[in-house]
């Protein structure tokens, strides 16, 4: 496109009766303009389903969180008893004869409350390890529909670029007639020879980034089969949310601020544990002796022997202790701060991808409603001009080419669009799209 002038085009614009003409074929037309090409495409949602299935990244984070929850049970677990047996030596005496030997059992309790906030502390933890593994998942989604929106959108950026191609070796038989008869310059005839080389230039480009395309879907779903090119069509889905709507899910569902109050809610529970150290644990146990009679002439000679001890800690070391809730202080005074920075992250991530989106989405507007819709209506124009013999093959190319580069345009901002809206339920932690 950029060796043909558009100065021809843009005089033809100027025309009154043109201008009438696009003008109605805008506001009536437009939509005969994508119908043709516009289908819903499930290939997108298979990938997807494919991807959280067997993506490596996603089954590390689901591990962990399965590894975290088992945390919970261990956490609130009583400590394991203790159970003895102590064989007498030179057997020691009592009032009912000798001591053959001794059983003892002992359980630790500690003390009311610790069970419990350790308990807290490890569901919290488990907690932030689901919020990861949500997070790692709408970061596979994003890049696999990020992959998928360029692969489509550079396959048929190929088909048209394939079409520029085709009419450019069009228009140059044309060209070199007039040459040979010295009505354009020997320069003229050559800038579209080299136009044709910067178009199959381009088209090695483009088949390169489609198989780099394909093996990032590859390596996202985790197949050792390469991903096939999608038949179906990009399509711009129906938005009616605002930007409340959004930031009301955001703060409900985005992983970092969830994986944030978690952490913030571990250190709490980690905090009230240090301060419980400051009070006694306690034991509970059983000892069982063996008496043998002996030489005792007491009535309860050879009668075994039983007792119950109790014992408690002594929270005596004051600078292990303290020093412990100080370290406590801090982690939750760290934990808080991220809290907040992920809660102004959220703010700020957020209505940056909205209005990104926002801007895409008018932009894609502008192609479909307008600029579309005109280069379709001037290459109309030229093509019928063309058939009368009033437009000579080489206006009739340009407007072709312009008309086919507009396209391309338009893909790659309808590519753009999808992209930010997927970009936008990234940051969002879930999908604001009916149906998804």
């Amino acid at each position: 496109m950029n060796n043909f002038s558009l100065i021809k085009i843009e005089n033809r614009f100027k025309c009154g009766w043109t201008f009438i003409f696009s003008f109605l074929y805008i506001l009536f037309g437009t939509n005969h303009v994508f119908s043709a090409e516009m289908d819903t495409s499930s290939n997108l949602t298979s990938l997807i389903e494919e991807a959280l299935k067997n993506n490596p990244e996603i089954k590390t984070a689901h591990e962990q969180w399965k590894a975290a929850q088992k945390r919970v049970p261990q956490a609130s677990a009583l400590p394991d008893p203790t159970a003895g047996y102590t064989y007498m030596g030179p057997t020691p005496d009592t009032l009912n004869g000798p001591e053959k030997d001794r059983y003892d059992f002992e359980q630790m309790i500690p003390f009311p409350g610790k069970l419990a906030g350790r308990r807290n502390a490890a569901k919290a933890e488990a907690a932030a390890a689901e919020a990861k593994m949500k997070q790692t998942e709408r970061e596979i989604i994003f890049k696999v529909s990020e992959g998928y929106y360029d692969l489509v959108t550079t396959e048929k950026t190929i088909s048209l670029v394939g079409e520029i191609k085709n009419a450019l070796e069009q228009s140059q038989s044309s060209l070199k007639a007039r040459y040979s008869t010295n009505k354009i310059t020997q320069g003229e005839f050559v800038k579209t020879q080299m136009a044709i080389s910067e178009n199959v230039q381009r088209l090695f480009m483009l088949e390169q980034k489609r198989d780099t395309m394909k093996i990032l879907l590859q390596s996202l779903l985790n197949r050792s089969s390469p991903v096939d090119t999608p038949a179906m069509d990009l399509e711009m889905p129906k938005v009616n949310f605002s930007w409340e709507d959004v930031q009301r899910q955001a703060r409900k569902n985005r992983p970092q601020l969830k994986e944030s109050l978690a952490m913030a809610q571990k250190s709490q529970s980690a905090l009230s544990l240090a301060k419980l150290e400051n009070a006694p644990d306690f034991s509970i146990g059983f000892e069982y002796s063996r008496i043998d009679a002996g030489d005792s002439t007491s009535t309860d000679a050879g009668r075994d022997a039983w007792m119950i001890p109790i014992k408690i800690t002594l929270p005596f070391w004051q600078n292990r202790i303290g020093s412990g809730i100080e370290e406590a202080h801090a982690h939750l005074n760290a934990a808080q701060a991220q809290l907040n920075q992920a809660e102004n992250s959220t703010e700020y991530e957020v209505k940056a991808a909205y209005y990104r989106f926002v801007t895409a989405q008018k932009t894609v507007s502008l192609y479909e409603n307008v600029l579309v819709p005109q280069a379709q209506l001037m290459t109309h124009s030229d093509e019928a001009g063309y058939e009368a013999g009033s437009t000579d093959v080489v206006d009739f190319v340009s407007s072709r080419i312009i008309f086919l580069n507009t396209k391309i345009a338009y893909y790659e901002a309808l590519s753009n669009a999808l992209k930010e809206l997927a970009a936008l339920q990234k940051e969002a932690g879930t999908d604001l799209i009916e149906g998804e």
